[in-house]
C-alpha cells in the first residue's frame, strides 16, 4: 500500500513488457480490421473493449501476485462517486467513440437528447478551469446520476476510471469536501500502474497507425461524440475531439511520450516480452494471434 500519488514511468522495466504486448496486440487488430474493410465504428469499439479487458485483467492478476495476498481493501463501491466531481477524465478517442456508439445502442431518442444537454452544459463549465477550479466547483460528471451514485456507462468507462481507486472512502470524502485537485490517499500502485501501461500500448499502437489518441477530457468531448459519427473520421486519420484547457496542456506530455514509445515500437526496441515469449516458445505469437481471432468470431 502507499499513499502518494501514481504517475507512470514509460521507461520503467518493469511496465515495459505491458506496454509492448498491448501495442503489438492493437497494432494487428487495428491492420487486420482495415483490410478486412471493417466498419470504423467497430474498430474503435473492438480497440478500446480490447485494451480495457487486457488492462483490467494484468491488473488484478499482477496486484495479487506482487501483493502475496495481501492487498490493500478497495474502498470502491456501488453509489461512491466521489471521484466523479472532482477527477479529470482524461480518456483516449477509441474509449470516448465507444462510449458514444454504446449509449446511441442503450439509450432512447429522449435520454439522449437529455444526455446531450446535460453534457453540453458542463462542456461550457469545464472548458477554461484548471484542475484546482475544476476540484472546487463539484461539477459532476455528466455519466454520472446523482441521485445513486452510480455511472450509466460502467460497462464502456474508459481505463482512467477503472484504475483510479482508493483504500479509504474517508480520505475521498474529506478530498472531494475541500476540494482538493491533488488528493493524497491510499491505493495499491500496480493496479494503477499496469492497466495505464496497457493504455498507453494501446495509444501507441493506435498512433503508429497514424491514429489520433488524445487523450481528451471526457465530460467536454461527449458532446461532440453524441451529435455526430466521427468513426471514419477519426479511422481516416483525423482528429475529430475537441481539447479543454486541461487536456490541451497535458497532451504535451503525452505527445512526447508517445512520440517516443512509437520510434520504439518500430524501431523493435520495444521487444522485451516477444523475447521472453519466443524463448519460452517459438510459436506463441501465432498461437496468441490464433486465439484472438477464434474470441473475437465468438462475439
Amino acid at each position: 500500500m502507499t499513499e502518494r500519488r501514481v504517475g507512470l514511468d514509460h521507461r520503467d522495466p518493469m511496465l515495459r513488457p505491458f506496454i509492448e504486448v498491448e501495442a503489438k496486440i492493437i497494432r494487428e487488430v487495428v491492420a487486420d480490421a482495415k483490410a478486412a474493410g471493417e466498419r470504423a465504428r467497430a474498430v474503435a469499439a473492438e480497440v478500446a473493449a480490447l485494451v480495457q479487458e487486457d488492462a483490467e485483467r494484468a491488473a488484478e492478476t499482477m496486484s495479487e501476485r506482487l501483493s502475496g495476498g495481501r492487498r490493500l481493501p478497495l474502498a470502491c463501491s456501488a453509489g461512491c462517486s466521489y471521484c466523479c466531481y472532482s477527477s479529470t477524465v482524461h480518456a483516449s478517442a477509441p474509449e470516448i467513440l465507444r462510449i458514444g456508439s454504446w449509449l446511441k445502442e442503450n439509450r432512447s431518442t429522449e435520454e439522449l437528447a437529455a444526455l446531450k444537454e446535460r453534457a453540453g452544459a458542463v462542456a461550457e463549465e469545464i472548458a477554461s478551469l484548471d484542475l484546482t477550479g475544476r476540484a472546487r466547483a463539484k461539477i459532476p460528471c455528466p455519466l454520472l446520476d446523482v441521485e445513486t451514485g452510480r455511472c450509466t456507462v460502467y460497462d464502456v468507462r474508459p481505463i482512467s476510471c477503472r484504475a483510479y481507486h482508493s483504500g479509504s472512502a474517508d480520505a475521498c470524502k474529506q478530498a472531494h469536501d475541500a476540494g482538493e485537485a491533488n488528493p493524497v490517499l491510499p491505493i495499491d500502485p500496480p493496479r494503477f500502474k499496469i492497466a495505464h501501461a496497457h493504455a498507453f500500448g494501446m495509444m501507441t499502437a493506435c498512433a503508429s497507425e497514424g491514429l489520433d489518441v488524445g487523450p481528451y477530457d471526457l465530460a467536454a468531448a461527449l458532446p461532440a461524440v453524441l451529435d455526430a459519427e466521427l468513426d471514419e473520421r477519426w479511422l481516416a486519420g483525423d482528429k475529430v475531439l475537441p481539447h479543454t484547457r486541461l487536456s490541451e496542456e497535458a497532451a504535451v506530455g503525452y505527445d512526447a511520450v508517445l512520440a517516443e514509445l512509437v520510434a520504439d515500437l518500430r524501431g523493435g526496441r520495444l521487444d522485451v516480452a516477444e523475447g521472453i515469449a519466443r524463448r519460452l516458445d517459438p510459436e506463441a505469437r501465432r498461437k496468441d494471434r490464433n486465439r484472438r481471432k477464434r474470441d473475437k468470431r465468438k462475439r
